[in-house]
């Protein structure tokens, strides 16, 4: 399986995404260099530390762990045409570094304002652990190598189970009556979704309205009452109108909208589509659920489930869950030929 027909989107970025830990390292040594005990701080047990190394040893290594990720995602970039290496080098190589510049910051820090590295406390250095962990991931991302290969791999399996059951799609490029059609489908999102509502609601109420309405609060605390059910309505309202979408194709519009409060979530123009496929959508290789906003493009995803993926012409990429996708599919690809013609 190859990419060679697919450039490797966002290059400033990724090549930021790598140099960008070793920076950050670097910065903060600099920062603390004058503060670092002999010893530094770097296992954790719960809060404080159990383990120790010799500050003389854990910065070079944090430093060259950081530029040896770096130039392994770097050298990953020269082997598009081979990219089940390319995913395996850039994902190591981004994580490498990212985990590097997490460890460091998050043990130098602490280590640094406390007065004994023994005394150290983690506290919220955890955050920053997590959050590097998860910046590894993101040079593999942004590049949309992973997003092609994983498409093609469905194209792929699809085409073998068609052929094993001898089913034959038509192709829908260029048909007239088919381009003049209309689609119409909506889904619902699954209970858990539905119930956040009413825990964000009844979370507000118990933490604010109830204590003002028993008595227990003062009277100057009704303004932050009202403020903070004015939030919460807000936000069950945002929610509400995430639980069930509706997805029509109209005229020379793909529109997705909210089915309880018909407000319009995503329009793309016939003629803004490079192309449309119907794909399973996982929920995690979109960024997760609901209304999902994420480097090189942004998915509306209701559960796994099959729907629409849109490689547009802005090199951005859009999916959204809804059943019948391959008809949808279909018309779409249908009305950008006729637009062609």
């Amino acid at each position: 399986m190859s990419t060679a027909g697919t450039g490797i989107k966002n290059r400033p970025f990724i090549y930021l995404l790598l140099l960008l830990p070793t920076a950050i390292v670097l910065g903060a040594y600099a920062l603390l260099a004058g503060k670092l005990p002999e010893m530094t701080a770097t296992h954790w047990s719960s809060t404080y530390p159990d383990g120790f190394t010799r500050t003389a040893v854990f910065v070079p290594v944090c430093i060259g762990l950081c530029i040896l990720g770096a130039i392994t995602g770097v050298i990953s970039l020269a082997l598009r045409s081979k990219p089940a290496l390319f995913m395996v080098l850039l994902f190591a190589g981004g994580l490498l570094s990212w985990s590097a510049a997490g460890v460091f910051v998050g043990s130098a820090v602490p280590t640094a304002l406390a007065e004994t590295p023994e005394t150290a406390v983690l506290g919220g250095m955890m955050v920053v652990l997590i959050a590097c962990s998860l910046l590894g991931i993101a040079p593999l991302w942004v590049s949309g190598i992973y997003q092609q290969y994983t498409r093609q791999s469905v194209e792929a399996r699809q085409a073998r189970s068609d052929a094993a059951q001898g089913i034959q799609r038509p192709v829908a490029a260029g048909t007239p009556v088919m381009a003049r059609q209309e689609f119409n489908q909506t889904m619902e999102a699954p209970w858990w979704m539905r119930l956040l509502c009413l825990v964000v609601f009844a979370a507000l109420f118990i933490a604010v309205a109830l204590p003002l309405l028993t008595g227990d609060s003062q009277d100057g605390d009704w303004v932050g009452f009202i403020v903070a059910m004015t939030l919460s309505a807000v936000a069950c309202v945002s929610i509400l109108g995430l639980i069930w979408i509706r997805v029509s194709i109209s005229g020379d519009r793909f529109r997705v909208s909210s089915a309880v409060l018909g407000f319009p979530m995503r329009t793309i123009k016939i003629d803004e589509i490079e192309s449309a496929t119907s794909e399973k959508i996982v929920p995690m290789m979109w960024g997760g659920w609901g209304w999902r906003i994420i480097p090189g493009g942004s998915a509306i995803v209701m559960k796994e489930h099959e729907g629409l993926v849109f490689e547009l012409k802005n090199k951005k990429r859009f999916a959204v869950t809804i059943p019948e996708s391959q008809q949808a599919a279909d018309l779409l690809n249908a009305r950008m030929a006729c637009g062609k013609q």
